[in-house]
């Protein structure tokens, strides 16, 4: 809405421009007032160009304040001078636009500065790259770790840190993975994870890594205090009862006072239980020994031979393998594997022995009469391939669950206690995992993931 100024200011122009017109009528058909009508002609010209100018100087004002109200430009000037043609509740309104730009931008401003300052403060290295590998944002926690200055390209990186660039290079969003990169003076591993977003029109990746080398430390440190427990536990087993009987044994050979006896006082029931203990002394000896070749086969595995099969055939051969000793406890053998044609490329032997193992645990759990176990095959939302086996057994105790890839852990009377652990050798060889899920109703799932 224009003000009453504005109107007036155009009509009196656009009367003074007609009353002109009129009044140089008179002076069109007359050749001795030719000056007159020139100059009558030249007067009106300038009217209509003031006009003109005055009607552009209008639009350029109000082009040039919706312009930088588009831009959430809070700073464009306002007053009485500059908007005089304005309307009083038109310019109360612009004023209460111009209020809220200033409180946006100062809004903007604020969390702008505040975002600078996590991303700086961030014990995790952020970097943000552009579909061209033009580094957009580096935080100064990444700058560090990778030992280097402000750089603007990802290429950049490819010499220094060849892991690093091509974990970046080809990774896909969502993806998460573990490396080690050369440091100032030892190697570092970093824990990646790549995602993505777009801005406007374009596509950005996010990477953000960290130093996990206390944390490894820290799982290290613990992983040595279990095993050390089980080595403990396992060597007292087998050392306690041979020093008993050592004693034993010795006594046997001590008279009342303390002296060695004499050969003709050894008796048939001394040297018979002389051969008993010593009989003994060597099964736990040889059990100690068993126990220390067992940790060599967990600590020396081969070399893993790649190859590609299908699931299914791995299944369908277990299932036969394992026959027997399903029907003795009558349990039911159920398998999933989609699509059936599904490949897995990794050495097969040692999946198999995997699955070989976890096939006995299974069947050992189950006491009830209606036993069930399931081998399922399929790729989840990461377009990893799952391979998972579950029964309903007696299940894992939840105090347990942490222990059971530990080597030498066992809860059975007979059991060695390094399938589990074996079993995460070889997935950590595949560049996979393992893990165990109690399920409702007692069931119980080992998951392995490739």
């Amino acid at each position: 809405m224009l003000s009453k100024k504005f109107y007036i200011n155009i009509i009196t122009r656009v009367l003074l421009i007609t009353c002109t017109i009129i009044g140089t009528i008179p002076f069109i058909l007359k050749d001795e007032k030719l000056f007159t009508l020139i100059a009558l002609s030249s007067f009106i010209i300038i009217q209509i160009l003031l006009l003109i100018k005055y009607i552009n100087r209008f639009n350029r004002e109000i082009s040039s304040f919706f312009s930088l109200l588009k831009t959430s430009d809070a700073s464009f000037a306002f007053n009485d001078k500059s908007f005089s043609y304005i309307s009083e509740k038109v310019r109360d309104d612009i004023f209460q636009v111009q209020n809220q730009l200033f409180d946006i931008t100062e809004l903007k401003e604020i969390q702008k500065s505040y975002l600078e300052t996590v991303i700086e403060s961030a014990q995790t290295g952020i970097i943000t790259i552009t579909e061209t590998g033009n580094i957009d944002l580096i935080n100064k926690y990444a700058t560090e770790l990778l030992n280097i200055n402000l750089i603007s390209n990802l290429k950049a990186l490819e010499k220094l840190h060849p892991n690093f660039y091509h974990t970046i290079l080809n990774g896909v969003a969502g993806s998460e993975k573990l490396i080690m990169i050369k440091g100032k003076s030892k190697a570092i591993p970093l824990s990646i994870r790549i995602s993505e977003f777009k801005q406007k029109q374009n596509m950005f990746k996010l990477v953000s890594f960290q130093n996990i080398q206390s944390e490894l430390e820290e799982k290290e440190v613990d992983s040595w205090h279990k095993l050390i427990r089980v080595l403990t536990h396992e060597i007292n087993n087998t050392v306690s009862p041979i020093t008993s009987l050592a004693n034993s044994i010795e006594k046997l050979y001590i008279n009342k006072s303390n002296d060695t006896i004499s050969k003709k006082e050894i008796s048939d029931k001394i040297i018979e239980t002389t051969h008993e203990g010593l009989h003994i002394i060597s099964q736990r000896g040889e059990g100690l020994m068993e126990f220390v070749n067992n940790y060599r086969n967990i600590s020396s595995l081969k070399k893993m031979n790649f190859e590609r099969f299908k699931v299914a055939e791995l299944f369908y051969n277990l299932e036969l393998l394992m026959k027997k000793n399903l029907s003795e406890k009558n349990i039911k053998l159920s398998i999933e594997v989609k699509p059936i044609d599904l490949e897995l490329n990794a050495d097969k032997k040692y999946i198999e022995q995997i699955f070989i193992n976890l096939l006995k645990n299974s069947i050992d759990a189950i006491n009830s009469k209606s036993g069930k176990i399931t081998l399922k095959a399929f790729k989840n939302e990461d377009d990893k391939i799952i391979l998972e086996i579950t029964d309903n057994g007696i299940g894992i105790s939840e105090e347990i669950r942490d222990q059971i890839f530990v080597p030498f852990f066992t809860t059975k009377e007979q059991g060695s206690g390094i399938g589990l652990s074996l079993a995460q050798q070889i997935m950590r060889l595949h560049g996979g995992s393992i893990s165990v899920q109690s399920l409702s109703e007692g069931k119980t799932s080992f998951v392995l993931s490739f």
